[in-house]
């Protein structure tokens, strides 16, 4: 069932089944504003501490409105200036995806939401559908230009924390990478062998690593244990090949939320990507797809 309603203010699409109720508002990024288990009565999803929504502009500080719910990182999530036919393209922070307002269409049991960029020609499209217990999204992002860019995207899924909850990991992991200087984990760029400790919240107020390398297997996921519920996220492993994790305890903005961030390149810029040796290129005419698929068990 699809309905239309108004959800703190602004104008939302429901996608709902007998398992999950989820929030979608197409004018702001076309955020999944909440992803809701009913018979559980469990909230994924980081929620809006303010119960309103500013509107965004492209280009706006990401830090001066709302992070929450579940968006999108494209074409950067740091702030980075790149060179884009000769021209330098600054690409803002978080990227643009964020703060655009979504067309969309309603075929079947599905949402079809589409943005025309203005940074850069590009068309972006993003399917919703939910099946059981998962919320499927299907993503496809498209070169309408004569030029190629860099880009990197990322999964912008700010999910709840609570007492005790345990980090789902993808098989295979033996090192970390530090992204952020922190009295836990050291200096940005120091390495960690991968151990016990790290499925569990880290105990800092903010702080973000990576897997070293390229991910092994296409899955993450979260433990809740006051609700017994798993969210188990699947990503297609040959576009989005590196997984970071995000926690903050208060550190930023006095927010409390984590999220593990499947992502095209390592680590947080498009141009960063690139020195690290990662970075994606966007041909003209080009369409990079994906899909990913959260399920709360």
């Amino acid at each position: 069932m699809i309905f239309f309603t108004k959800w703190q203010g602004q104008h939302a699409i429901i996608l709902q089944n007998s398992d999950l109720t989820a929030v979608i508002l197409p004018e702001h990024g076309g955020k999944v504003a909440s992803l809701f288990h009913r018979s559980k009565e469990f909230e994924l999803l980081f929620q809006n501490p303010h119960k309103t929504y500013r509107k965004a502009e492209p280009g706006s500080d990401f830090s001066k409105f709302e992070a929450c719910g579940f968006d999108d990182a494209f074409p950067t999530i740091d702030p980075c200036d790149v060179l884009v036919n000769g021209s330098i393209i600054h690409y803002p922070d978080h990227g643009e995806i964020w703060s655009a307002t979504f067309e969309y269409t309603v075929e079947n049991d599905s949402v079809i939401l589409t943005y025309a960029g203005r940074l850069l020609p590009y068309r972006y499209e993003k399917t919703f559908c939910l099946s059981g217990a998962s919320l499927v999204c299907k993503y496809r992002i498209q070169n309408t230009g004569k030029v190629e860019f860099p880009y990197l995207w990322a999964f912008h899924c700010l999910v709840n924390c609570e007492k005790g909850m345990r980090l789902i990991y993808p098989d295979g992991v033996t090192t970390i990478t530090n992204v952020l200087d922190c009295n836990s984990f050291g200096k940005a760029g120091s390495q960690y062998p991968f151990a016990e400790s790290f499925y569990r919240l880290p105990e800092c107020p903010m702080v973000k690593y990576y897997i070293t390398g390229k991910v092994k297997e296409g899955k993450c996921g979260y433990y809740y244990p006051r609700k017994n519920i798993i969210a188990l996220i699947k990503f297609d492993l040959d576009s989005l090949p590196y997984l970071g994790f995000w926690c903050t305890d208060g550190g930023y903005r006095g927010d409390v939320n984590c999220a593990f961030e499947p992502a095209s390149g390592f680590y947080d810029s498009a141009l960063g990507s690139y020195r690290h040796g990662t970075g994606s290129t966007l041909l003209p005419n080009m369409t990079f797809s994906f899909q990913i698929v959260t399920t709360l068990n």
